[in-house]
């Protein structure tokens, strides 16, 4: 399930909040060591356009119950981008948290 919540804007940036509740079960391909079939609830998403320059830069999110090992984990890439109704990535391992996932377009 997901479901939008509210959608705020503010100088050259829009953001979209939903509200989920859907478990994705990880395939353990990732380069971290999660290992497969790990059950990790998403609760929430933020997804935020940015205007810069002559291009939309947009960041995603992902408000989840597990640690920030399932980076690269193709079924959660999969899960999310299925939810959404569009194509995101994780970005760098440096911005992963317990917790919460951080993606983009």
């Amino acid at each position: 399930m997901i479901k939008l919540t509210s959608t705020e804007f503010d100088a050259g940036t829009v953001i979209h909040n939903f509200d989920c509740d859907f478990v994705v079960r990880t395939n353990g391909d990732g380069l971290w060591g999660c290992e497969p079939g790990r059950q990790v609830r998403v609760t929430g998403i933020c997804v935020i356009h940015t205007a810069f320059d002559d291009s939309i830069n947009t960041r995603v999110d992902v408000a989840h119950d597990s640690t920030w090992d399932i980076y690269t984990d193709t079924a959660f890439e999969s899960a999310v981008s299925g939810a959404l109704g569009f194509d995101v990535g994780f970005t760098e391992q440096g911005m992963q948290e317990d917790g919460l996932a951080s993606m983009e377009v």
